[in-house]
């Protein structure tokens, strides 16, 4: 498995609008890819950082959500988010 992590700025005073765009958009969207297996999206308070974790089954589904995702970053700035950090990682242990 391969997993694609991001790390992101978000903008504290526009959290229910990115809220609203994670679920109506974000999430739906993720879970349809082709390999999907799992995701996460957590935020830190404290750092104004989101943190996600998308795991695929194989290490090409990975890398098209990562082209996927690299290409939609204009889309997450319209709601006060952007990338730090997007990386794809080969999943060593899951449980």
């Amino acid at each position: 498995m391969h997993a694609v992590v991001g790390i992101w700025s978000a903008d504290e005073s526009r959290r229910a609008e990115q809220e609203r765009a994670l679920r109506a958009d974000v999430v739906p969207g993720t879970a349809a890819r082709p390999g999907f297996v799992s995701g996460y999206w957590m935020r830190d308070a404290q750092t104004g950082k989101m943190h996600t974790v998308a795991v695929f089954d194989t290490e090409p589904h990975a890398r098209a959500f990562k082209d996927n995702v690299a290409q939609a970053t204009q889309a997450a700035a319209r709601v006060g988010m952007t990338v730090d950090v997007l990386a794809m990682v080969e999943v060593s242990a899951h449980v």
